[in-house]
C-alpha cells in the first residue's frame, strides 16, 4: 500500500516518532510511526543560498534532544526532542556523516565521510563532541580515508569505526581522543585485503558498523556490489571472523532487533532494491521486497521490535516504508514529497503522547 503522508489520519494516542533526514531539502521530517502522518518538517538551513544536506539523525531520549549532521556545510545541530527547536550547533568540518552517542558521559562521536559520486575525500578524522557545551573536545586521525561506519560500546570506552575506502576497521579508545600521535588498532575486513590501511582498495566498501546487544560481536556491512555481505567479528579478538551473511545488493545501513535475535539491512541498489533480514538464531537470510523500494538507505526499529522503518529515495522524491516484523511484510509506504532524498533516520524507543 502507498499513502501520501498528508492523507493519513492519526489513530493512536501513543506513537513512535520517526526523525528522517531530508537530504536535498534541508529539513528533518518528524513522522508518526503508527500512521505515517507528518507531524512537522523542521528547517535545518545553516548557510543561506546553499544546500546544507542533512544526512543522519540520532536521538538522546534520556536528556530530550536529537542531533543531525549536515554533510555539505559541516555542522552538527542539536534540537529539543519535544519542541523540535534548535538549541545549539558546532562546526565539525568536511562531510560529517554518522554519529554514535554516549548518553552517560554526554559525548557524541561523528565520523567524516564516505566518497560522494565516486570522488574521494581527504577526511581521516573522527570527532568527539561535548554535547552539553556543543564543543569539539578532540579528534582521532585513523590514518585511512573516509571513516564512515561507527558504533560505540555500552560503557562508552570503545569506538568502532570502518574506513569506507580502505577495507579496514579500527578500535578506538575513547579516552585517547585528542592525544597527539595516537594510532588506533586496525583490522582487515578479510584476508585478501592489503595490509596497509593507507591504501584505498575500494574492495569491500565497508559502510556501517553495528554491535550486538551484548557487545560481543561487531557487524560490518560490505556494500561493494561484488561482495554483498555482512561480516561479523569477535569484539574481543577482531582478527577473528565469526560469521558471514550474504545479503541483497549493496547492504547499507543496519539495525539490530531489540532482543538481539536478528539484524535488518537496507540494500541500496537501483536494480535490486530491498531489505535483508538475518535471523541470528538459525543464521538464515531472507529478502524483503516492495514495488515502492528505490535506493533504500536508512533503517531503524521501534522500541518493542514490532516495526522496522526504512527510507528510500526515488527520482521524484523520498519514501518511508514500514515493515511488520512478525511477518516481514511492508505494510505501508509513505510519500515524503518531491525533492526529498530521504537518508538517515532515528526512531524514538519509547512511545510518546502529546507528540504534536
Amino acid at each position: 500500500m502507498i499513502f501520501s503522508a498528508c492523507e493519513t489520519e492519526s489513530g493512536s494516542d501513543e506513537i513512535y516518532k520517526v526523525y528522517i533526514a531530508y537530504q536535498g531539502a534541508d529539513k528533518v521530517g518528524v513522522i508518526n510511526g503508527e500512521t505515517g502522518e507528518i507531524i512537522r518538517e523542521v528547517e535545518v538551513d545553516m548557510t543561506s543560498g546553499t544546500m546544507d544536506n542533512p544526512h543522519f539523525v540520532i536521538i538522546d531520549e534520556n536528556h530530550g534532544y536529537w542531533y543531525v549532521t549536515l554533510i555539505s556545510s559541516g555542522y552538527v545541530l542539536k534540537f529539543d526532542l519535544y519542541s523540535d527547536e534548535m538549541i545549539d550547533s558546532v562546526l565539525v568540518g568536511n562531510m560529517p556523516a554518522l554519529m554514535a552517542l554516549d548518553e552517560i558521559h554526554q559525548r557524541l562521536y561523528v565520523s567524516r565521510f564516505m566518497p560522494m559520486m565516486g570522488t574521494g575525500t581527504d577526511s581521516k578524522e573522527v570527532h568527539q563532541i561535548d554535547i552539553e557545551t556543543m564543543a569539539v573536545l578532540g579528534a582521532v586521525n585513523i590514518g585511512a580515508n573516509s571513516p564512515h561506519g561507527i558504533a560505540l560500546s555500552a560503557d562508552g570506552e570503545t569506538l568502532w569505526v570502518a574506513s569506507n575506502q580502505a577495507s579496514h576497521f579500527f578500535r578506538i579508545e575513547t579516552g585517547r581522543f585528542g592525544e597527539n600521535g595516537y594510532q588506533p588498532e586496525n583490522f582487515k575486513i578479510a584476508s585478501d585485503v592489503q595490509p596497509s590501511y593507507e591504501y584505498n582498495d575500494g574492495y569491500y566498501d565497508p559502510l556501517e558498523v553495528e554491535l550486538s546487544i551484548d557487545g560481543s560481536k561487531v557487524f560490518i556491512s560490505c556494500s561493494d556490489p561484488a561482495k554483498n555481505e555482512v561480516r561479523v567479528f569477535d569484539a574481543a579478538d577482531p582478527n577473528t571472523l565469526v560469521a558471514l551473511y550474504p545479503t541483497g545488493t549493496s547492504p547499507w545501513h543496519m539495525a539490530i532487533v531489540p532482543d538481539g535475535s536478528g539484524l535488518y539491512t537496507t540494500n541500496r541498489s537501483m536494480m535490486n532494491p530491498g531489505v535483508s533480514y538475518i535471523n541470528l538464531s538459525d543464521n538464515s537470510v531472507s529478502q524483503i521486497e516492495s514495488e515502492y523500494f528505490d535506493l533504500p538507505h536508512g533503517i531503524g526499529i521501534s522500541g518493542d521490535g514490532s516495526r522496522v522503518f526504512v527510507t528510500s529515495s526515488a527520482m521524484m522524491g523520498g519514501y518511508l516504508h514500514i515493515i511488520d516484523t512478525s511477518t516481514n511484510d511492508v505494510i505501508n509506504s509513505i510519500e515524503l514529497g518531491n525533492g526529498v532524498t530521504a537518508t538517515g533516520l532515528a526512531v524514538m524507543q519509547s512511545m510518546c503522547t502529546d507528540c504534536d
